[in-house]
């Protein structure tokens, strides 16, 4: 038997090609089936998560992303965080400290959400039945708050609320009025006398028609006669200086 010589070609050049072009194309249909099978909805529902997060890293576009945006006029990429750590908080933990301080903390509440701080203090720490003019004392607890309010930029709103008996003077004809008057008075007592920034302040009247509880009894009543100091998550604008052309 002869052997064959180094020199002879064992198959023909075309069919090396050829099963080249074989295995690509097996590569290519198992590639097919793998990504037919992520989609199912819990799969499909994990991958689409993962194209979000990878485009909110990745992307670039002129509006502000999650993660960075591209400067007017093209000049480069200003990098910004995906997302601010809430100072609420913090801002609750400080109100507390603060309120601690006055002879009234046991009737007060602080409450928050993402969106807000609320100090609730019951109507009577501030003001005589049916008045809007504050008592002896309530500008201690309203003192308190300062050295918080102060330090911030954010909105501050007011809101009074009264029960749903009828008012009693002239001088409000009605719970709309009286809860109204409550909410300016503390108001004008944070401006005028503790010098803050009046753009900062709002002040809201809604009468007998926000009870926390039913006006069914006497001390029902009483916990619905409330006044709130709102520190709301936004803060003041500031408006630069501009010029017509």
């Amino acid at each position: 038997m002869k052997k064959r010589k180094s020199e002879e070609i064992s198959a023909p050049l075309w069919f090396v090609s050829y099963a080249d072009l074989v295995t690509n194309m097996l590569c290519f249909f198992v590639m097919l089936f793998a990504f037919s099978s992520l989609d199912s909805p819990k799969k499909r529902q994990k991958s689409e998560s993962r194209d979000e997060k990878f485009h909110a890293v990745f992307s670039i576009n002129a509006a502000q992303g999650s993660s960075q945006w591209l400067t007017h006029g093209g000049k480069g990429i200003l990098l910004t965080p995906a997302s601010r750590k809430s100072e609420i908080p913090h801002l609750v933990k400080k109100v507390k400290n603060q309120l601690r301080k006055t002879p009234a903390a046991d009737r007060m509440l602080v409450m928050a959400s993402d969106q807000m701080v609320k100090i609730e203090i019951p109507s009577n720490v501030l003001f005589e039945s049916g008045s809007a003019e504050m008592r002896q004392g309530a500008e201690d607890v309203l003192t308190s708050l300062v050295p918080v309010l102060s330090t911030i930029d954010n909105h501050i709103r007011i809101d009074g609320h009264t029960d749903d008996q009828p008012t009693r003077s002239g001088t409000y004809p009605s719970n709309w009025e009286l809860s109204t008057a409550r909410a300016c008075s503390v108001v004008r007592f944070f401006v005028d006398k503790m010098m803050q920034d009046p753009e900062r302040f709002s002040a809201q009247g809604y009468g007998e028609f926000r009870p926390k509880v039913p006006n069914t009894s006497a001390e029902n009543r009483e916990i619905n006669r409330r006044v709130e100091i709102i520190v709301l998550s936004t803060k003041k604008k500031v408006v630069r200086d501009f010029t017509w052309e």
